[in-house]
C-alpha cells in the first residue's frame, strides 16, 4: 500500500512540475535594444506576492543605476579623448567629479514599467520585472553641470561629442 501511495505521489509531482526555463518570459531573457532607451531587469522570490514585486522592481532599478553609470562614464571618456584633456589633470579631475555627481544625482523616477509577470511556484511568488528609462534624462543632468563649471566650459563644449550629446537631447524633447 505504501509503495502505491508513493508511486501516485511521484506521478502527481511529475505532472505538476514545470521546466523553470519555460517560465522565464522571453522579454525578460532578451531585453530590447534601443538608441534612446535603457532597459533593466530584476527578479525576486518571496512568499508574499507584493514583496516579490517590490524586490524585483528594486533589483531592476539597481541594474539601471549600473547601466547609467557605464553610459555616462563612456560619454565622459569620449569628451576627454575628443577635447584632448587627458594631459590637463585639473580639467580631467573636474570632469570625472561631475560624472560621479551626475550618476549619484540621476533620478530614475522617470522610468516606465516595460513588462512584469508574477508566477506562483509552489508556495512562493517569483516576479520578473523589466523597466525602461530614457537615456536623455541622465544627459539632461550632465550637460548643465558641465556648463556651470568654468574649468570645463570651453574645453568640453568645443568637442564634437558634447555637441552630439546636446543634439541628442534636443531630438528627444
Amino acid at each position: 500500500m505504501k509503495k502505491i501511495v508513493l508511486s501516485i505521489l511521484f506521478v502527481l509531482a511529475l505532472c505538476g512540475s514545470s521546466n523553470a526555463e519555460e517560465e522565464i518570459p522571453k522579454w525578460f531573457a532578451e531585453l530590447p535594444k534601443s538608441e534612446t532607451m535603457l532597459y533593466a531587469r530584476g527578479t525576486a522570490v518571496s512568499s508574499d506576492m507584493q514583496l516579490s514585486i517590490d524586490k524585483a522592481s528594486i533589483a531592476a532599478k539597481r541594474n539601471l543605476a549600473d547601466k547609467l553609470e557605464s553610459i555616462i562614464s563612456s560619454k565622459t571618456q569620449l569628451f576627454v579623448k575628443e577635447a584632448g584633456i587627458e594631459e590637463d589633470t585639473q580639467i580631467y579631475n573636474e570632469l570625472e567629479q561631475i560624472t560621479s555627481n551626475t550618476v549619484n544625482e540621476t533620478k530614475i523616477g522617470s522610468y516606465n514599467e516595460f513588462k512584469t509577470k508574477t508566477l506562483l511556484i509552489g508556495s512562493k511568488y517569483r516576479t520578473f520585472f523589466v523597466l525602461e528609462y530614457p537615456i536623455s534624462e541622465a544627459y539632461k543632468i550632465l550637460i548643465p553641470k558641465i556648463k556651470k563649471n568654468p574649468v570645463l566650459e570651453d574645453t568640453v563644449q568645443a568637442s564634437q561629442a558634447y555637441k552630439d550629446l546636446e543634439e541628442e537631447i534636443k531630438r528627444t524633447n
